[in-house]
């Protein structure tokens, strides 16, 4: 069996059927047939039954797909990396991150077009759920996340602190700085995607550890959407204050805290022990440089 034939197989798998497999590999169904078959006798077991029109795997060909695709995947990483030895720097660096973490980027991005004309960027915005999935399948190559995750799978680099803020419709007459328990009333504007988010129940045990809930009106996964609301009166919301940078905030106050331990643990990370791109560790180089948290033989290194 060779590589071409385990692409064979898991293309067939993914279709589950091979009239679809044969279409996506640009050739005929018989050969792409023949080739199941001619696996099927040289490892002596069936590896696809029939249920009505699609196929599906049986406990040998479970462990030949999931074992394949990690082969494949390690072959592609093989002949990335060789081709940058040959090529030199160019390519996409496609960066994931939490919408409360934007402002991390653009001065690191910035620096990176002035070090490497060639090289492009791709930023995908979105939950740590989201992100941590869209590195190990390689939708990404790093991801910004506002708090820590507790995986083996990752590496990271702790970015430096940022404050929390009240953020309030500016004709409110709050004081300054504000305590939490002068929120409890408050109607509560929630711009995370799932209640499940790190953020959101950091935000929310603060709010209990003062013996209360807040009074949340309104979930929205839009920030943008969410600074709107409260220009127009509707309520507050807590938010890393270098995250209002990027909006309009005329209609916006901006409040400190008196009594709350609500703080940015911002990281940068990705996959432990798999090869990363010459240019994904050029850009982490840039927050080491800022940070000094990192030795630089933490990052996988191309030879």
């Amino acid at each position: 069996m060779d590589l071409r034939q385990l692409n064979y197989f898991i293309t067939i798998v993914e279709e589950k059927q091979i009239t679809k497999a044969a279409k996506r590999l640009h050739m005929a169904q018989p050969p792409l047939s023949n080739q199941l078959k001619f696996m099927e006798k040289e490892l002596n077991c069936k590896l696809l039954d029939r249920n009505g029109r699609t196929l599906e795997l049986t406990e040998p060909g479970k462990i030949l797909y999931e074992k394949g695709k990690a082969l494949l995947a390690n072959f592609e990483d093989t002949i990335l990396e060789i081709k940058e030895v040959g090529e030199g720097l160019k390519g996409v660096l496609s960066i994931g991150a939490d919408q409360t973490c934007l402002s991390y980027l653009p001065e690191k991005i910035k620096l990176m077009r002035e070090r490497y004309p060639n090289l492009c960027f791709k930023i995908i915005e979105g939950d740590t759920f989201f992100l941590t999935k869209s590195l190990l399948s390689k939708e990404i190559d790093l991801a910004v996340l506002q708090q820590p995750i507790e995986d083996e799978n990752f590496s990271s680099i702790d970015l430096e602190f940022k404050e929390f803020v009240l953020a309030t419709p500016a004709k409110w007459n709050l004081p300054n700085p504000i305590r939490m328990e002068d929120l409890k009333n408050l109607p509560f504007l929630s711009f995370y995607r799932h209640r499940s988010c790190n953020t959101f129940r950091i935000i929310i045990d603060e709010f209990k550890s003062h013996g209360f809930e807040p009074n949340i009106i309104c979930e929205c996964i839009d920030i943008a959407m969410v600074i709107s609301l409260i220009s127009e009166g509707l309520g507050v919301t807590i938010l890393p204050k270098a995250s209002l940078e990027k909006f309009s905030i005329r209609d916006i106050r901006i409040i400190n805290f008196a009594n709350c331990n609500i703080q940015s643990n911002a990281n940068i990370v990705w996959p432990k022990d798999r090869y990363l791109a010459k240019y994904a560790m050029n850009f982490l180089e840039l927050f080491m440089e800022e940070t000094h948290l990192l030795s630089r033989e933490t990052i996988p290194q191309s030879q």
